[in-house]
């Protein structure tokens, strides 16, 4: 008798064992699994309203950016927007004493603007490299210096060289419409 109420015993505590076993992976696991993705979506979610929260508290600021952005850009015309990048070439060349000894352009288009890309070399010293660099990027012009290198010319370091990449920015009709 006492071995039939062993068996009644563990055949209970296995069916229960069991139960849990299939209780969880078929309620509890996927459940917290649908849990866990549901506070990641909430999460996101309210990161990008958050986003969506401050630029709409930034858009007259932004918007006034886009519009500075859109009437100083290249000219629509190639050739007068070449004729106005090498007028700021002379002009900083002539402000910060440097003398360019390469200067080769290339236009480069790409989805909504097209770039105007410069690379060029230049001698001088530190001083008149600063000032080249303040006049490039204080111009009114959209321009973008990307890569850098000064070299020493001679041995006191009074002599530099410079190889500088920069470029001008023109956004096209898709741009300034947002497409």
């Amino acid at each position: 008798m006492e071995n039939k109420r062993r068996e009644q015993v563990l055949k209970i505590a296995v069916g229960v064992v069991v139960g849990l076993f299939v209780l969880d992976r078929m309620v509890l696991t996927p459940a917290a699994g649908a849990w866990k993705a549901q506070g990641e979506r909430l999460a996101t979610l309210r990161r990008d309203v958050t986003r969506g929260r401050q630029l709409l508290e930034r858009e007259q600021s932004l918007r006034g950016r886009w519009n500075e952005m859109q009437r100083t850009d290249l000219a629509d015309d190639l050739s007068a927007a070449e004729d106005d990048v090498y007028k700021a070439i002379t002009r900083w060349t002539r402000d910060s004493r440097v003398s360019f000894t390469n200067l080769a352009p290339d236009w480069r288009e790409h989805d909504g603007y097209d770039t105007l890309e410069f690379r060029a070399s230049a001698n001088g010293d530190q001083a008149s490299f600063g000032r080249l660099l303040y006049e490039i990027e204080t111009d009114p012009l959209p321009a973008h210096v990307s890569v850098l290198e000064i070299s020493a010319r001679d041995a006191k370091g009074q002599q530099l060289g410079l190889t500088l990449k920069f470029s001008f920015v023109r956004i096209s009709e898709n741009g300034r419409n947002g497409r």
